[in-house]
């Protein structure tokens, strides 16, 4: 009898307490951390103006005016490009064709109310290293470091065709630059 009450109490026992570490967790919390990207740019200078245009002529947006040095330097640049978010960048540039009266054209040759727009950076080895723009966006700056060098410094030029306008109405144009993440 007493070994049937031991087997019986072992049983019972054995049934109500549960098998295993009794003690051990049955989840886990991981921590995660994480810094969101983000892409912003500033540009130091927001406009040119140019003033009185002359047909078939070439006007410089460079610290002096005019053509700059070969190759290009950043002390003859007008306009720096800083990387103020925390990933590197691609920058592209766009061109828009300049409204007012018969307005002008952009294109990769002067003609007759059409003009070349070009984008030119520190580094560039001269004027035919240029980037044309167009009214899709072009690639322009690679890789801009969100560090320490986080800036580079930029021209423009602007050749213009023949007119047929009859007046001397103001023309505006616009010129975008792009960034996103390398």
């Amino acid at each position: 009898m007493r070994k049937t009450l031991i087997a019986l109490l072992l049983a019972v026992a054995l049934t109500v307490i549960p098998v295993g570490n009794a003690l051990a967790a049955t989840s886990q919390d991981v921590t995660i951390t994480a810094t969101p990207g983000y892409v912003a740019i500033t540009n130091s200078e927001g406009t040119w103006a140019l003033g009185t245009t002359a047909a078939s002529s070439s006007f410089w947006w460079t610290t002096a005016g005019t053509a700059p040095a070969e190759p290009f330097v950043a002390g003859d640049m007008k306009s720096t490009i800083t990387n103020t978010g925390n990933v590197n960048v691609d920058i592209t540039v766009t061109g828009f064709d300049f409204t007012g009266a018969v307005g002008w054209t952009l294109a990769g040759t002067v003609g007759l109310d059409t003009v070349v727009m070009k984008a030119g950076k520190t580094g560039d080895a001269n004027e035919a290293a240029m980037t044309t723009l167009t009214t899709s966006p072009q690639a322009f700056i690679s890789a801009l470091p969100h560090t320490a060098s986080n800036t580079i410094k930029w021209c423009m030029e602007l050749s213009t065709g023949t007119f047929t306008d009859a007046d001397v109405s103001l023309k505006t144009g616009k010129v975008t630059l792009t960034a996103s993440a390398t």
